[in-house]
Formats: structure tokens, sequence, C-alpha cells
């Protein structure tokens, strides 16, 4: 039985991208997007997964555009940018950047949902995200 320690929290007016170019960046600007949004439960979060088997479910909403590419991502890659993220450490054997904390690595995922909704309005682009653990 999977209890829940993130709601499904919308993270809207932002772009969801892949690692390919400026990934730090990408990653950093992830990682404040969903601060933004958690607020004050991150810590409270942080206690309830803290070596737990973890349930990531996420939606991805792409806006529609040939210009961009913005459709045109492809899922498993925007899925490893936020599973950085999410990790202690944002990336993987090289200097510490400090990720949410919520995944020690990886392997503390246990079951993940995702997909990705191509959207025509731009402001609603980014993502819905909710973790549960067990």
């Amino acid at each position: 039985m999977w209890e829940i320690a993130l709601p499904r929290t919308e993270i809207r007016d932002f772009t969801p991208e892949t690692a390919s170019s400026n990934k730090i960046k990408r990653k950093k600007e992830l990682k404040k997007a969903i601060s933004k949004e958690i607020g004050n439960q991150h810590q409270i979060i942080l206690k309830m997964v803290k070596g737990k088997e973890l349930f990531i479910d996420v939606c991805f909403y792409l806006y529609l555009s040939e210009q961009t590419g913005s459709s045109k991502k492809d899922l498993d890659n925007l899925m490893k940018i936020l599973l950085d993220v999410l990790s202690v450490n944002m990336v993987n054997g090289q200097k510490e950047v400090k990720g949410l904390g919520f995944l020690t690595d990886d392997s503390q995922a246990f079951k993940i949902h995702c997909e990705k909704k191509i959207i025509n309005n731009p402001k609603k682009t980014g993502l819905d995200l909710k973790i549960s653990y067990r």
C-alpha cells in the first residue's frame, strides 16, 4: 500500500526540458519550480520518504510547436532530469549540486508512472508530480 508524501502538485508556466545542453542550468530551474510549489512542505516530505521505496507519478505538459521542438521531447529524457532533481545530488559522479533530496539515488524509485500530453496553450506547460512511499 502506497502512502502519499506529496499529493498531486501542479507546476505550470514552466517548460519541461531534457538534459541535452545546459544540464545543470535546466536542473536548477526545475528544482526551483518544484521548490516554489511545495514550499514549506519540503522538510516534511523529506522525513516521510527517507529510506523508503518511492512511487513517482508524473505527467509532463508540452506545448505543441514545430519551432521549438517542445512536443517532440522523449519521455525517458524528461524523466532523467526529473529523477536527478529529486535526488540528493543532481549531478551523478561529479561535483555535488544539491537536489531536492527525496531520492538517495534512482534505485530508491520502485515504481514510476509517467506520461506526456501535448497542449495548445504555452501558459499551461509544466508537469504534475505526485510522490508516494512504502
